[in-house]
């Protein structure tokens, strides 16, 4: 949000920027708060009952600590004249600072905007991935612990006939035919 064109606020990181003076100022949560509500209820009476209320939760000390965030707040917008933070006496306090729309809440959606899709494309690639592994296991057809008992039976008889793999019906055909051989000399 910017303020009489001059304060630049930024909830999120609780800065107040003074582009007159280029002046930096960090604030705490509670002051932030405050100029928040202030400037939401713009041209509008706000009470001090509402305003410890809202920012300090109903706390005795609250009344004291409203008077200390208002000068604060007054020293940081250079409102040395209490225009822009008008005391209404007995009532409360009116807000007469100019306000544009809220840079803060622009930028993060736009930034949702953007992550949406992203997160939503990396997915994609994820599924599609796991999809692809997935069908490509299935397409192996000797996988260990995949297959039945009769199944596996199956696979080794098969290997053992065509001579694939060397088994102990081979190697009992070699002695066989060593013995053979020997017997034949």
């Amino acid at each position: 949000m910017l303020i009489n064109d001059r304060f630049e606020v930024d909830r999120l990181r609780g800065e107040v920027t003074d582009w007159q003076t280029g002046t930096l100022n960090r604030i705490e949560p509670r002051l932030m708060k405050l100029l928040c509500l202030l400037a939401e209820h713009r041209e509008k009476p706000v009470s001090r009952k509402m305003i410890v209320k809202e920012i300090w939760d109903n706390y005795p000390g609250g009344d004291e600590g409203l008077n200390q965030a208002i000068s604060v707040l007054r020293k940081l917008l250079n409102d040395n004249e209490k225009r822009i933070i008008e005391t209404l006496p007995k009532i409360g306090y009116c807000f007469h600072g100019t306000t544009t729309a809220d840079l803060i809440g622009t930028k993060s959606k736009s930034l949702k905007a953007i992550y949406i899709p992203i997160v939503l494309f990396l997915l994609l690639i994820i599924a599609f991935a796991l999809g692809y592994y997935h069908h490509r296991e299935a397409g192996n057809k000797i996988v260990p612990g995949k297959l039945s008992q009769e199944e596996s039976t199956k696979a080794f008889k098969l290997d053992s006939k065509e001579g694939g793999q060397p088994g102990r019906r081979d190697d009992q055909k070699r002695r066989t035919a060593g013995k053979a051989d020997s017997r034949g000399k």
